[in-house]
């Protein structure tokens, strides 16, 4: 299946991109977001390409594919989907995070620590959903205590629809307010400081 990047996008595009990491699969994230009612979410809120980074997940991507397709057919056009994905990209997904800021879009990742802090350098939209499969991570505490500094969002697997619907609201809060890390909000902890206490580095 062809990248979005290989077919120009036209200045009405509007791209999520779901990164799910290069190494541990995440199906249940892949599932998730080719569900109806992820798909429903996602014409609703007015985007027209979803481009998914499924890292080994290969065939689960491209089974979940073919059900999402019948499904936007069913529907007879009212939500106009393209999906596409792709397996690694060597360009540390700068090229996928600046196709989203470009076209005012969302970024749906797994709650690797690495690529939130890659995501949040382009300022735009980011849910966060944990795998919970994973043993021994501090996924989940990451996610929550980032929302809670209002970094981005946190989602799971059951309700990415309902999330999906609320990130146009945080757009609208993240362009009303000064950046996170200006000064202003002595509130909202740093990157750092919530990774280390996450970690359990604490004075």
């Amino acid at each position: 299946m062809a990248e979005i990047s290989e077919n120009p996008l036209s200045p009405d595009s509007k791209v999520c991109f779901v990164t799910t990491g290069a190494t541990a699969p995440f199906t249940e994230l892949i599932r998730s977001v080719l569900r109806p009612s992820s798909l429903d979410a996602l014409g609703h809120a007015g985007y027209t390409h979803l481009l998914i980074q499924y890292g080994t997940a290969r065939s689960v991507f491209q089974q979940s594919v073919e059900v999402a397709q019948a499904h936007l057919q069913s529907e007879g056009g009212k939500v106009a989907l393209t999906i596409a994905g792709f397996d690694f990209d060597n360009n540390a997904l700068k090229d996928q995070f600046k196709l989203v800021q470009d076209s005012k879009g969302l970024v749906i990742s797994h709650a690797g620590s690495g690529t939130i802090l890659a995501a949040l350098r382009y300022q735009v939209p980011l849910v966060v959903v944990p795998n919970t499969s994973l043993l021994d991570n501090h996924q989940e505490e990451l996610a929550a205590a980032m929302e809670r500094s209002n970094y981005l969002l946190k989602g799971d697997v059951d309700n990415l629809d309902t999330v999906i619907s609320t990130a146009e609201d945080f757009r609208v809060k993240m362009s009303q307010f000064p950046p996170i890390t200006s000064g202003k909000h002595r509130e909202t902890k740093s990157f750092g400081a919530i990774m280390d206490e996450t970690l359990g580095f604490m004075d």
